[in-house]
């Protein structure tokens, strides 16, 4: 009876060999898996830290983008440096002219030449090249 259930066992469940084989396969297994995750775990931090600094450089471009638009478009409008009337005080200038200046053989300034819109006296303005 005792060696009918051993058969049975072993029969049902294997020889405890081929159980510890299956163990030590199992626990190979698990620590394959062990190590890959702690790879991903690993890759996770890097790409978080990546993610982050992605995102201020995103921050910082956009804020050169909106520095850079604001400023052409100040550089394309009829009066890009708010000067003011002589006579009435009105920053309503627009530009009608530019000439330049020749100084030894270079064109160092420009001359431009507005008029106000809100009295209509004319204004000449000499405005220095960007250095």
């Amino acid at each position: 009876m005792l060696i009918e259930n051993i058969e049975k066992l072993i029969d049902e469940n294997g020889s405890t060999l081929i159980i510890k084989e299956r163990l030590l396969l199992l626990k190979d297994q698990l620590v394959a898996y062990d190590k890959e995750l702690t790879g991903c775990r690993k890759k996770v931090s890097a790409l978080a830290d990546m993610i982050c600094y992605l995102e201020s450089e995103i921050q910082n471009i956009k804020l050169e983008n909106f520095t850079f638009t604001e400023n052409m478009e100040k550089l394309h409008s009829p009066d890009p440096h708010d000067y003011q009337c002589s006579l009435c005080g009105s920053i309503k200038l627009k530009r009608i002219e530019s000439t330049f200046q020749e100084t030894f053989g270079r064109f160092d300034a420009k001359n431009a030449f507005f008029i106000c819109l809100d009295c209509g006296k004319e204004k000449v303005i000499k405005i220095d090249p960007p250095k």
